[in-house]
């Protein structure tokens, strides 16, 4: 799926391959037999050692980082990155993560991820990270 997509910059693909890990996740989205959605990320963080996550007040350790959501062009505005978002904020909460972040991909035009962000619950600072409570993103989910 990746590696037919418009806007997935390909040189990252080496990034994508099973990594066997009990703290990186991938999650899938199916549609019969395509792949409509993937989302990648760990289980394992601390936010308050790098410095990138200053602009959040951040709960302790351990915090969840999103690495990347990628839907389907054919398949946006249809609910998989919010199916995406809710499995992941569950499982980030079974696992105690106290606080989800990530960075929004700027490679192309970010300002529909920062509103898909944001409209799930998270706050983006200035720095194009964005963050919150597991909890929080899924009370907003399940308000949508």
């Amino acid at each position: 799926m990746l590696e037919e997509s418009d806007d997935f910059p390909q040189q990252l693909l080496y990034l994508y391959r099973r990594r066997r890990s009990n703290h990186y996740w991938t999650f899938v989205a199916w549609r019969g037999d395509k792949i409509d959605g993937v989302l990648t990320g760990s289980f394992d963080s601390d936010f308050a050692e790098g410095g990138a996550f200053d602009s959040f007040e951040l709960p302790p350790a351990p915090h969840a980082f999103l690495e990347r959501v990628h839907v389907r062009e054919s398949a946006r505005g249809m609910g998989v990155g919010r199916a995406l978002i809710e499995m992941y904020a569950n499982e980030a909460s079974a696992r105690g993560c106290s606080f989800i972040g990530g960075s929004i991909d700027l490679s192309s035009e970010p300002t529909a991820r920062k509103a898909f962000f944001e409209g799930l619950g998270f706050t983006v600072s200035e720095l194009d990270n964005f963050g919150a409570h597991p909890t929080d993103v899924l009370v907003t989910v399940a308000n949508r």
